[in-house]
C-alpha cells in the first residue's frame, strides 16, 4: 500500500468554513481509485496546521490522487488552505 501524507496550514480565519467542508471532501476522496483509508487531522498544540494520511492500494494510484491534489490548489487556496509538504510514502507496516 501507499498513502499521500499531507501537511497544511490553515488559515485561522477559515476553521470554521474548513470544518463545513470537510464531509464533502472526505465524500469526494473516497470515491478515488483504490482508496483504502483515509485521516484528516488537527494539530492540538497548533490548531493552524492539518495532517493527512490517505492510503490507496497501488503507487499509480497515490501517484494520481497526488497529481489531483496539486492541481486543485487553486480551490485550496479560496478555502484557506496551503500544502506545506505532500509526499508518497510507501506503507510498511500497519496495526
Amino acid at each position: 500500500m501507499f498513502a499521500v501524507a499531507g501537511t497544511w496550514v490553515m488559515d485561522p480565519v477559515m476553521l470554521e468554513h474548513q470544518a463545513e467542508m470537510l464531509p464533502r471532501l472526505v465524500a469526494g476522496v473516497t470515491q478515488n481509485d483504490g482508496f483504502v483509508r483515509g485521516f484528516w487531522s488537527q494539530d492540538v498544540d497548533d490548531p493552524a496546521v492539518s495532517v493527512t494520511y490517505i492510503v490507496f492500494d497501488t503507487l499509480e494510484q497515490a501517484r494520481s490522487f497526488r497529481s489531483a491534489v496539486i492541481a486543485n490548489a487553486p480551490a485550496q487556496a479560496q478555502a484557506g488552505v496551503q500544502p506545506a509538504v505532500l509526499r508518497i510514502v510507501e506503507v510498511r507496516a500497519d496495526a
